[in-house]
């Protein structure tokens, strides 16, 4: 009976049990680096959140929102007293950029480590396979109406890839040293 009263050992899911993650992580990450795609191929006018800032907050609102700044971007003067619509615009054009490439380099880095990939060889995987689709990602804006390349843009989308490799790293550590804590407790 000492069998019926101890707690269930926790399983890890068999080889066999999560065959179907692999797919799941291929087909998922090839259809986030077709949305990126997608996106650098819309137009300005298709993507711009101006006029709905516009619809939402009087300039002296947004203004206020925002510290006083001033800069120039890709030849582009930004000032948030001259225009805070176009400040906030580009903060969540940045922001999304960053997200986007997140999501990619956690895809990527999950997608790896599913074929128990030695990290080290991960990590200059995502941050090649992240290069490579920034670098596709800003020539192909090329072709768009009203868009730019920008190399900056590359430099941003690796800073989110990283952010997005170093949460992911912070997690599994978490969980690692959660599980290790909870071992020595039972």
């Amino acid at each position: 009976m000492k069998g019926a009263y101890a707690p269930a050992m926790a399983k890890k899911p068999s080889a066999a049990g999560a065959a179907w993650l692999k797919p799941v992580l291929w087909l998922s990450l090839a259809a986030w680096i077709a949305l990126i795609f997608l996106f650098s191929s819309q137009s300005y006018q298709t993507q711009t959140i101006k006029p709905a800032l516009e619809r939402s907050f009087t300039a002296e609102q947004a203004a206020a929102f925002l510290p006083d700044l001033g800069f120039t971007y890709n030849g582009h003067e930004y000032d948030t007293a001259a225009d805070p619509y176009d400040v906030l615009e580009f903060i969540f054009r940045k922001s999304a950029h960053l997200f986007v490439y997140a999501v990619l380099a956690g895809m990527a880095w999950s997608l790896q480590r599913s074929y128990r990939i030695y990290p080290p060889i991960v990590l200059f995987n995502v941050v090649a396979l992240t290069l490579l689709v920034a670098c596709g990602d800003e020539l192909n804006q090329q072709f768009a109406t009203m868009r730019t390349p920008n190399p900056e843009d590359v430099l941003i989308d690796l800073i989110g890839g990283s952010l997005g490799v170093f949460i992911l790293y912070s997690i599994s550590i978490g969980l690692r040293w959660s599980r290790s804590l909870s071992g020595r407790i039972s």
